[in-house]
């Protein structure tokens, strides 16, 4: 009985939930857990971190277990007056060996990986906040292709009633021919209007869907801007510790200089402890037996290669200057990127200003002509450019928004923030 109470006020609550407009912040959220470059950034960084797991065993104790086994016939020819005997040959070796020198290679590999490590963690902050930057487009785009059907419907019924006042003065000879084609003409426009707003509005919903995986149902109003740094040149110093462009670039340049250590590494000898226990049976005659244990160090130095250290060297040091160059790059790249995008979300915000006081100007104008027209003060033709003008204005002042959280996010995400 208990059972299908809870399954019902489950269900009750999944409807509740699913009936709520879906905000901005939570199509971000479920776009990081659906999309497949997410999963892909996520991949990178955990095999980043097992690599580091590897060049940190280099440098560990390790354990080593051989053996063999056969069976065959051993014949000593009456050597020591040993007949011939069926045997089983078997062998077993057990090797621990511990590195002590290794002339700089393992904490080189370490460096290398650790950077690669923080390389891919750039490259996952990255893709996560271009992520939060193409949904907050893809929710704004959705907004205005919604409002843009919705301003061009009313359109669509304002005018007609206009095309059959226009048709009824023209019956009765009270307006001329002129004013009915013309009402004519601004009912065609605005059902066009309201085809290819129509159009529009599935087609960014498919790419919202497409980003949050799955319908995004209804949408709550845009929310306000994100925050973004004061000033321009505070921007650019918090894109200098935070942008994932510059902190991958960073990061190249690590690794590259640990790729340049670990090659010079390789002119020097490597030293490591070592301990061994074996065991062998029936090897050179019938009933041999062998144990030992040993416990030594192991050096091995190869002083002549014919030039393959060196050649090494020059192509990490290469790396190392290509490293630097691109470094340099990134940052100029991302002082140019900053700057546009900085201006952009200035621009932006004044132009949604300008829009929005267009918008209540266009409202009033069309208002006040509405009145004029049935008193007949001025033409129809101009309620319907008036009323043109004002749903115009209404989609201007709409895309305006939406390009200024747009802009706020596309900043933000050179940032590296989500």
């Amino acid at each position: 009985m208990i059972a299908p109470m809870i399954l019902a006020l489950a269900v009750v609550a999944a409807q509740q939930t699913v009936s709520q407009p879906l905000t901005l912040e939570q199509a971000i959220a479920e776009a990081e857990a659906h999309a497949p470059a997410i999963d892909l950034a996520d991949a990178d960084s955990d095999a980043a971190a097992a690599r580091t797991d590897q060049a940190r065993a280099a440098g560990l104790p390790s354990a080593t277990l051989t053996g063999t086994i056969g069976i065959g016939r051993l014949d000593p020819g009456g050597f020591f007056g040993l007949p011939a005997a069926d045997v089983t040959p078997r062998a077993a070796q057990a090797t621990l060996e511990q590195p002590l020198f290794t002339g700089g290679r393992v904490s080189a590999a370490m460096a290398r990986a650790r950077a690669g490590e923080r390389m891919a963690g750039a490259a996952g902050d990255g893709a996560r906040a271009d992520l939060a930057a193409q949904v907050a487009e893809a929710y704004g785009a959705v907004l205005i292709a919604e409002e843009q059907q919705r301003l061009y419907e009313a359109l669509v019924a304002t005018t007609t009633e206009l095309a059959r006042h226009a048709q009824n003065r023209f019956e009765v000879g009270d307006a001329p021919r002129t004013d009915l084609s013309q009402a004519n003409a601004r009912l065609a426009e605005a059902r066009a209007q309201v085809a290819a707003a129509h159009g529009a509005m599935r087609v960014t919903r498919a790419r919202l869907a497409n980003l949050i995986g799955r319908d995004p149902g209804t949408l709550a109003p845009l929310p306000a801007p994100p925050a973004i740094p004061a000033d321009l040149e505070a921007t650019i110093l918090a894109a200098e510790e935070s942008s994932p462009a510059v902190a991958q670039a960073k990061a190249g340049l690590d690794a590259a200089l640990a790729a340049e250590r670990g090659a010079k590494a390789e002119r020097l000898p490597t030293v490591g402890a070592f301990a061994e226990a074996s065991t062998v049976r029936d090897q050179f005659f019938p009933g041999y037996r062998a144990d030992a244990a040993t416990v030594g160090l192991r050096a091995r130095w190869q002083f002549f290669d014919g030039g393959r250290v060196r050649g090494q060297v020059a192509e990490a040091s290469a790396g190392v200057r290509g490293a630097r160059a691109q470094l340099a790059a990134a940052r100029d790249q991302m002082q140019e990127a900053i700057t546009a995008a900085h201006a952009a979300v200035e621009s932006s915000a004044l132009v949604e200003q300008a829009a929005t006081e267009q918008r209540a100007a266009a409202q009033e104008a069309a208002r006040n002509v509405r009145d004029e027209v049935k008193v007949g003060q001025k033409p129809q033709l101009d309620l319907l450019d008036a009323e043109r003008e004002a749903t115009a204005a209404g989609v201007f002042a709409l895309r305006a928004r939406a390009d200024r959280v747009t802009a706020g996010y596309r900043l933000n995400a050179l940032l590296g923030r989500y």
